[in-house]
């Protein structure tokens, strides 16, 4: 699974139709009796960025550096089932990645 989206990398270039894989997920749940996010959970995930799904297939692929689209987080009141589709549906909502589109 991958995402397919316009993002602007590093040096404001532009990339179009760039390769979106969401990597290192991480939940956990909040306990912190001062957060109002005190007994929710929080997932983060990362995001690795390449020109196309042909570079990412290649031996040793070569990564887009973009920080805008590097690292995201979610609050949610219930853990999430699946973390990688809630990854990647939250990865499209983002403003930092323009006409995103799933692909298999």
């Amino acid at each position: 699974m991958a995402v397919q989206g316009t993002i602007v990398t590093m040096g404001n270039l532009t990339a179009t139709n760039a390769y979106l894989r969401v990597s290192d997920i991480t939940i956990k749940k909040v306990i912190d009796s001062t957060s109002p996010d005190n007994g929710k959970w929080q997932m983060t995930y990362g995001v690795d960025c390449y020109v196309s799904a042909a570079e990412r297939a290649e031996d040793s692929p070569t990564t887009l550096v973009a920080p805008s689209v590097d690292r995201f987080k979610i609050i949610t009141d219930t853990e999430p089932s699946d973390p990688y589709a809630a990854a990647y549906a939250n990865l499209k909502t983002q403003s930092t990645v323009a006409n995103p589109s799933d692909l298999v």
